[in-house]
């Protein structure tokens, strides 16, 4: 199997709207968790594939009690942070967490690197007490729809799967035990106009328009997919 690339180890939001928008989906999607389902102070957040940490720093300002796991122990090292951080057991995090370890499950751009998303899925679910926020890459984007060429090069060579919202809703409803309670949205970019605002007018100019208007106009072309779930039984 040939090697893929990593996410960076240390990124510049403030520079690059793309790493800003790195942690803008982890943002919405704890607000999206307190405004569905009230202040979680004190509660248990674990991060599934918990990368730089920014969800579990993110969770913990906010009161709750955090814990992250990842497979690369370099993502654990700067996770420890924040938190209680250890290398995942991919075999078998169940019995590496023990049943209903966490009152939240957080999972961010991690199932579309998993080879069978249904199985992880499951876990997640058994992890969980009561919530899962999950965050995966929306294929409906904009510029995607308008390629006419789909170029194998055009997309994330470390990514296994991906959904759009109807699809990521059927696997986790139908397939993995869960029950979908809302949806939130990060950023839109819109081809030509996105990049004409980022070089004429800079990235916060950017920035706004892609978490505003664009965002509001053409929700469910979300750069990612965010979605709230409980589990049921």
């Amino acid at each position: 199997m040939s090697n893929v690339s990593h996410l960076p180890y240390q990124i510049d939001p403030d520079s690059n709207r793309n790493h800003y928008y790195e942690t803008l989906w982890k943002i919405r999607a704890l607000e999206l968790l307190t405004e569905k389902a009230g202040n979680q102070a004190g509660k248990v957040l674990l991060d599934y594939g918990c990368g730089r940490g920014e969800t579990m720093d993110l969770a913990k300002k906010q009161g709750m009690t955090v814990r992250g796991t990842d497979m690369d122990p370099e993502c654990v090292r700067l996770a420890s942070e924040y938190g209680p951080c250890e290398v995942l057991d991919l075999a078998d995090p169940v019995a590496q967490f023990g049943e209903k370890a966490a009152d939240v499950v957080a999972c961010f751009h991690v199932l579309e690197h998993v080879p069978c998303p249904v199985e992880t899925m499951n876990q997640l679910r058994r992890l969980s007490r009561k919530h899962l926020l999950l965050a995966v890459p929306n294929l409906r984007l904009i510029p995607d729809l308008l390629r006419k060429d789909r170029n194998v090069f055009a997309i994330n060579e470390g990514h296994l799967q991906s959904w759009d919202h109807s699809h990521f809703l059927n696997l986790a409803e139908r397939h993995c035990g869960m029950k979908h309670l809302a949806w939130t949205f990060d950023h839109v970019k819109i081809p030509i106009l996105s990049n004409l605002i980022c070089n004429r007018l800079g990235q916060k100019a950017a920035v706004k328009y892609e978490t505003g208007l664009f965002r509001n106009l053409f929700p469910y072309q979300s750069n990612s997919i965010i979605g709230l779930f409980e589990v049921v039984g």
